[in-house]
């Protein structure tokens, strides 16, 4: 069974400990392997989201080529042998020879 994550209390030590943990992007048309390359702390988010606000910077492939949008992610939870998901919102933000970065912004 999955677990929804809740957006509005999902912190950035929670991706943190992510790190290490497969995450898979489920699309219409298939799935696309990303790990976490960055967790950033990004200010105090206007006292909204305890923690602050941060970014996720995720690495996939070069191909294929995931638009901005909101797409689903499955990742493991680290020490509990569970599989969690959420919505987010990824935007590309480069590439390089290993692969995209996608980010997502939380505030």
């Amino acid at each position: 069974m999955t677990d929804m994550l809740d957006l509005a209390t999902v912190t950035r030590t929670d991706f943190e400990a992510m790190r290490q943990e497969p995450i898979l992007l489920v699309a219409a048309n298939g799935t696309v392997d990303l790990s976490i390359e960055e967790v950033r702390q990004m200010g105090s988010g206007a006292g909204l989201r305890a923690g602050g606000a941060f970014s996720v910077v995720f690495r996939g492939p070069a191909t294929p080529f995931v638009e901005q949008a909101i797409h689903r992610l499955e990742v493991g939870l680290p020490d509990s042998g569970r599989q969690a998901a959420l919505d987010l919102f990824l935007v590309p933000v480069g590439h390089d020879a290993q692969g995209r970065l996608y980010e997502a912004v939380f505030t």
